[in-house]
């Protein structure tokens, strides 16, 4: 048995590399996410701010930690304006609706008028001693069975949750200056810890791993560009004046896991089919159905071709990472697929430098 391993230590240290990843993405994500949240959203602002932080320091000549502040500075400044504007427009939004309401009010109230004249002909044949209900007594009933506590009990959890929240964005933020600041330290020591053939296959999978990501992260905005034109042009057909904006909005909220467009698009066809916009409410409809199915047919294509897999494999992968870690899963899967291709792309290059084909004394 150790004749067998010293033989195919290369190979077999690979893949025990990859089964301790995928152990590791397993138990992260399903048992230690919630106590290590606001560290791991701190980690993704440093790599996200990395490209800026290493500018200001290279060009501006500023000192790491003033860099890094700098640099948490800017991206809470953007993620503020940003929301600013979001809350602006979602206000300018209400108000419409607010001062629109009085004729919405009396639309619904024809509508519930005709709704019960259509119930009154069709009960007229019932047995004596049937009763049929009006609208008005049905519609209280319906949304109390539908609704009911829950949505009381969901409104006070979120209430509070809020200081949580708080303490959430707090710490990531200040982790995300410490990963900023001093993450070649951090690292350093994460790196002397873990054991040397696991230091080893890190090392020997970084590159691939980069290219990995970087098609994760080509795919993804190729993406976001399709679904941001696919949605402008649907907003122009319904003369919408913030086409181009909502447009771009619905691009950012394509890279959410399962919710995405359906997060504005769903509702506001609800809204508009209450209202009696029956044209508005289809088209809205139509175009959330061809951002899914755009989506759906083009993932992984798009996907495969980036990062070097075949499109079934990207397919796979994304299935099989809903099925286990849910809404995550959505991204977790591919990202795990990126690291099988990462360590395949190694071992390649190692079977191959054997036999004199390829050199790897630089990885």
């Amino acid at each position: 048995m150790r004749e067998y391993y010293n033989k195919n230590r290369s190979k077999i240290d690979r893949y025990l590399f990859l089964l301790l990843v995928m152990v590791s993405f397993y138990l992260f994500f399903t048992v230690f996410f919630i106590y290590f949240a606001p560290f791991f959203i701190g980690l993704i602002i440093a790599l996200i701010m990395e490209p800026v932080n290493r500018f200001i320091v290279s060009k501006l000549k500023f000192r790491r930690w003033v860099s890094s502040l700098v640099c948490l500075l800017i991206f809470m400044a953007v993620m503020g304006s940003l929301g600013a504007w979001l809350i602006s427009m979602l206000v300018r939004q209400v108000s419409g609706i607010v001062e629109s309401m009085p004729n919405h009010i009396s639309e619904v109230a024809s509508r519930l008028d005709e709704a019960n004249l259509w119930l009154q002909r069709h009960t007229e044949n019932l047995p004596e001693g049937w009763y049929m209900p009006n609208i008005e007594e049905i519609l209280p009933v319906a949304a109390t069975a539908v609704i009911g506590d829950g949505a009381r009990e969901t409104g006070l959890r979120a209430l509070g949750s809020v200081p949580d929240y708080f303490l959430n964005i707090v710490i990531g933020l200040v982790s995300a200056y410490f990963f900023m600041s001093d993450g070649k330290r951090i690292f350093g020591f994460v790196k002397k810890t873990c054991p040397e053939w696991i230091r080893k296959q890190m090392q020997q999978t970084r590159a691939g791993l980069v290219r990995a990501l970087s098609g994760y992260f080509r795919a993804q905005g190729i993406l976001m560009v399709i679904i941001g034109i696919i949605s402008i042009i649907g907003l122009m057909f319904l003369r919408n004046p913030y086409a181009l904006l909502l447009g771009l909005l619905f691009a950012v909220l394509d890279f959410l896991p399962v919710l995405g467009p359906a997060l504005v698009l769903l509702p506001w066809a609800a809204i508009s089919l209450i209202m009696g916009n029956m044209q508005q409410a289809i088209i809205l409809l139509v175009i959330w159905g061809i951002i899914t199915i755009t989506r759906q047919v083009l993932q992984p294509k798009i996907l495969g071709t980036q990062m070097g897999a075949h499109p079934l494999a990207s397919l796979m992968s994304i299935y099989i990472g809903f099925r286990i870690f849910g809404i995550l899963g959505l991204i977790i899967g591919p990202t795990l697929l990126m690291i099988f291709i990462a360590i395949r792309e190694t071992d390649g290059e190692v079977t191959d430098s054997s036999s004199g084909e390829y050199d790897i004394s630089g990885i």
